[in-house]
């Protein structure tokens, strides 16, 4: 009768513990709410499974605290990893969108960049004209003589 009782006791903790740990918000910033989180995540399990396991051998109650106290560890651990990541993979994303706004910010400055060349008035004899290449900022970039 223990047994079964162990066994029921099991059973709802899994059927309540799991989807409230995977109802876990991804866009969130409380790292420390998400350690707390699988900390006690872990212990329910592990107290489940500790429970279950200690009763075939008839101490269900020494099964659970073993377990409670394994699984909230490992569970803190795990969830501190998870924030960790989740956390690097936030700034990640971050750096990228700035990379591509200040890529997308020096293609139209490039587009929109009007670099005036001299005017010759037409009226001027030339017999060897120049031409010469600028850059944006309106240096000389390089010069080549052409005979008329």
């Amino acid at each position: 009768m223990k047994k079964i009782a162990c066994l029921v006791a099991c059973g709802l903790i899994l059927s309540f513990g799991v989807p409230v740990y995977a109802a876990d918000d991804d866009d969130s910033d409380d790292s420390g709410g998400q350690v707390l989180g699988s900390a006690l995540m872990g212990g329910l399990l592990g107290g489940g499974l500790g429970a279950a396991i200690g009763s075939a051998s008839g101490n269900a109650g020494k099964g659970a605290l073993i377990g409670a106290g394994v699984g909230a560890v490992g569970g803190t651990l795990m969830g501190a990893n998870q924030a960790d990541q989740k956390k690097r993979e936030k700034q990640e994303r971050r750096y990228e969108e700035t990379q591509y706004e200040r890529q997308q910010q020096q293609q139209y400055e490039e587009q929109n960049t009007v670099v005036e060349q001299p005017q010759i008035p037409k009226d001027a004899k030339v017999k060897k004209k120049i031409i010469r290449k600028y850059d944006e900022k309106g240096n000389v970039v390089s010069e080549e003589e052409v005979k008329d």
